[in-house]
């Protein structure tokens, strides 16, 4: 955590990588502040918003832009999955740190364990930022919502089930 930070030395590894995904993070938001606009917080526009200079890419139909980011839900919930991770880790860090520190029995146990959660925290978190891109390959929201439109308008599942003949 840079030159004044707190985590021990055997933490340091995860410690760079919680401050790679805070970075990142940070660039994430940035570009979900010009996709959606000012709009991001509240019903200020309630009116259908034009699509914006960056909605078209490579001959692809530029699609309307949501009212707000809060009517994204799987936008918010890959944001709050990272934050989260982001939380338990500098909770994690903190703790491990502290244990050294004060000289915890197995604190070397936890050490492992910090590093084991805070590795797959790490991974997770890039995914997440990966998604948030709506023309990333790792970016299935297009798919999903229609899934879930084909499945509220037959209000039911719309496969039919394996067992089921078709004579």
């Amino acid at each position: 955590m840079g030159n004044l930070g707190v985590v021990h030395p055997s933490l340091g590894e995860s410690a760079n990588k919680l401050e790679e995904n805070v970075y990142y993070f940070g660039r994430a938001m940035e570009n979900l502040l010009l996709r959606f606009g000012k709009r991001c917080a509240g019903p200020a526009d309630q009116g259908h918003s034009q699509p914006g200079p960056g909605d078209q890419v490579a001959g692809l139909h530029a699609e309307p832009r949501p009212q707000t980011v809060l009517e994204e839900q799987l936008v918010l919930k890959r944001v709050a999955n990272v934050l989260i991770n982001l939380y338990g880790r500098m909770a994690v860090l903190s703790q491990a740190s502290r244990s050294i520190r004060i000289g915890l029995r197995n604190h070397d146990r936890e050490i492992l364990l910090a590093n084991m959660f805070c590795t797959e925290a790490y991974v997770q978190n890039l995914f997440s930022l990966l998604q948030l891109d709506k023309y990333a390959p790792e970016n299935l929201d297009k798919q999903i919502k229609k899934v879930s439109r084909e499945i509220l308008e037959k209000r039911t599942y719309i496969c039919a089930h394996p067992l089921e003949r078709t004579s």
